[in-house]
C-alpha cells in the first residue's frame, strides 16, 4: 500500500513538473534601502536581539551552525551577504535572520529537528529572505528608512520632545517596528515565503543537501500543530511562516529542473549537538525583559511626594513632578525634571538633569562587580573625551555590593557645560545594573536630597 501511495505522489510530481515546463522563477526585491544601509540596520537590530535574547556563547554549537550556514553562504542563491549564525536560548521552535546577514538560532527549533538537514532547511529558508532582500523591502512598505533606522538604531532612542510629547522615533518603536514587535523584519507574506522555500532549496542542494528536507520539516511542524503547539512555541513559528501550499510538492517539482547529483554533505556532529542543547539550563531573564514594565505590582512605601517606577527587575521612586520615558521598548528609562533630557541630533539623548537605567551586558562572560565596572568606565570614556572619573567607592544598594563612581563631563548645553554624575553600579545575573545621577555642575548640591531618595529607594525584583 505505501508503495502505491509512493507512486501515486511521484507521478503527481512528475505531471506538475511538466505542466510547469519551466522553473519557476525567483526575484530579489527592489527597495530604497542601499545595501550598505542594510547591512547597518541588520547590525543594530542584531544589538537589540541580543538584549533581548540570551545569545549561548557553546563553541562546540556555534562552530557546527556556522560550519553549515557558511556552507550555505558560499552558494549564489546567498548572495554574498557576511551571514554569521548564534544559537538563542528559547524554547520555541523558530530561527530568523535579519537584513545584512545576522541569523539566530532557537535551542527549541535544534531540539525539535530530527537530522542535520532540516536544521540546514530552515537556515537556507531564513538565508533566502536576506537574500531575496525580503526584510529590506518590508522596511519600505512600512514606514521610510529615517524612522526605523532610528527606532532600531539609537541607543537612547528619542525620548521627548521639548512639549513632553513621544517624539516620531519614539511612536516607531511603540508601534512595534523593531524586532520586539517582530512585524516588520521577519514576519512575511505567503509569496514571499514560497521564494524563500525555492531559493532555500535551491542553496541547500547548491551546498549539498537534500532540498527536500526543508520541505519535510515545515511539514513536519504543519502536522504537529494542535494544542501542543502553543505550549512548544510551534504557533508563533506557523505564524511568522504561513502555509504556502503543499511544500514537498512544490518543492520536489522545481528539484526536477536542478543537476542529477548525490546530496551527501553533512558534518556528522547533529546527534552531539542535539544532546548537547538538550541538556542546556534554562533560559535567565534579559535587560529587555527586565526593563518591561512589571503589571500589577505590590505596593510599598516610598517617600511623600514621590511615584513609583516598577519593572520586572526592579522598582525605583522618583519625584512626582518629574517625568518618566523608555524612549525605546525594553531599552533606558529616564527620570527627569522639564527639560532634563534633550534629543540629540542624530536622534539620540542627552541627559542634562535627572536619572537614567538600564543594564551593561559584558560579552560572552557573566558580570563581576569590580571588573565590569572598569569595563564600562572604559566604555564611557572611549565614547566621551571629556569624560574623568574617581576611583569607584564601595557601598550597598537595595542591600546589594555595589560602587559608586563620580565622573564629570561636559554637556552641550553652552551656557553651563559642566555636568556632575553619580553612577551606582549593581552585579545582577541578566548584567551590570547601572543608575545614573547627573546634573550641572553649578546645581548637584540642590539636587543632592532627591538623588539621595532616589537611590535609596531601589528595589530588585528578581533574585
Amino acid at each position: 500500500m505505501r508503495r502505491i501511495i509512493a507512486g501515486l505522489a511521484l507521478t503527481a510530481t512528475l505531471l506538475l513538473a511538466q505542466k510547469q515546463a519551466k522553473q519557476t522563477q525567483v526575484n530579489i526585491q527592489k527597495t530604497s534601502l542601499t545595501r550598505d544601509q542594510e547591512l547597518e540596520l541588520g547590525k543594530q537590530a542584531a544589538a537589540e536581539v541580543e538584549r533581548s535574547m540570551e545569545v549561548i556563547h557553546d563553541a562546540r554549537v556555534e562552530q557546527w551552525l556556522n560550519q553549515i550556514g557558511q556552507s550555505l553562504a558560499k552558494t549564489p542563491q546567498a548572495n554574498a551577504y557576511p551571514y554569521y549564525f548564534k544559537l538563542v536560548n528559547d524554547e520555541s521552535i523558530n530561527a530568523f535572520a535579519l537584513p545584512g546577514g545576522p541569523m539566530y538560532v532557537h535551542t527549541g527549533l535544534i531540539k525539535a529537528a530530527s537530522n542535520e538537514g532540516e536544521v540546514a532547511g530552515v537556515l537556507a529558508h531564513e538565508m533566502s529572505h536576506v537574500a531575496l532582500r525580503h526584510g529590506a523591502a518590508q522596511m519600505g512598505k512600512q514606514q521610510t528608512w529615517g524612522t526605523l533606522f532610528g527606532a532600531l538604531g539609537a541607543i537612547g532612542g528619542a525620548v521627548l520632545s521639548q512639549g513632553g510629547q513621544c517624539t516620531l522615533l519614539c511612536q516607531a518603536a511603540q508601534m512595534g517596528a523593531g524586532i520586539g514587535g517582530g512585524a516588520t523584519l521577519n514576519r512575511f507574506s505567503r509569496g514571499y515565503e514560497r521564494d524563500a522555500d525555492l531559493n532555500g532549496a535551491r542553496m541547500m542542494a547548491a551546498a549539498g543537501y537534500n532540498p527536500i528536507e526543508l520541505a519535510r520539516f515545515f511539514d513536519k511542524l504543519l502536522e504537529q500543530q494542535g494544542a501542543a503547539a502553543q505550549t512548544s512555541g510551534l504557533e508563533k513559528f506557523l505564524s511568522d511562516h504561513p502555509a504556502t501550499g503543499n511544500r514537498i510538492e512544490y518543492v520536489q517539482a522545481d528539484i526536477a529542473f536542478y543537476p542529477k547529483k548525490d546530496y551527501a554533505t553533512n558534518t556528522g556532529q547533529f546527534d552531539r549537538v542535539h544532546t548537547i542543547v538538550k541538556a542546556m539550563a534554562p533560559p535567565k531573564p534579559r535587560p529587555a525583559e527586565l526593563l518591561s514594565m512589571r503589571p500589577n505590582p505590590p505596593s510599598r512605601a516610598i517617600p511623600t511626594g514621590y511615584k513609583d517606577l516598577a519593572t520586572k527587575g526592579f522598582s525605583i521612586a522618583y519625584p512626582q513632578t518629574w517625568q518618566v520615558a523608555q524612549p525605546q521598548q525594553g531599552g533606558s528609562f529616564y527620570l527627569v525634571p522639564q527639560g532634563g533630557a534633550i534629543q540629540t541630533q542624530n536622534n539620540g539623548v542627552e541627559l542634562i538633569t535627572g536619572a537614567m537605567l538600564d543594564y551593561y551586558v559584558p560579552e560572552n562572560k557573566s558580570p563581576v562587580l569590580d571588573q565590569t565596572t572598569n569595563e564600562f568606565l572604559k566604555a564611557l570614556e572611549k565614547g566621551d573625551a571629556n569624560m574623568r572619573n574617581d576611583p569607584p567607592s564601595r557601598t550597598t544598594l537595595a542591600g546589594k555590593p555595589a560602587l559608586m563612581t563620580k565622573l564629570t563631563t561636559r554637556t552641550s548645553q553652552g551656557s553651563d557645560p559642566a555636568q556632575t554624575i553619580y553612577l551606582y553600579t549593581v552585579a545582577r545575573d541578566s548584567g551590570l545594573w547601572y543608575l545614573v545621577l547627573a546634573a550641572p555642575t553649578s546645581r548637584i548640591a540642590s539636587l543632592d536630597a532627591p538623588f539621595r531618595e532616589i537611590a535609596q529607594s531601589v528595589q530588585f525584583n528578581e533574585n
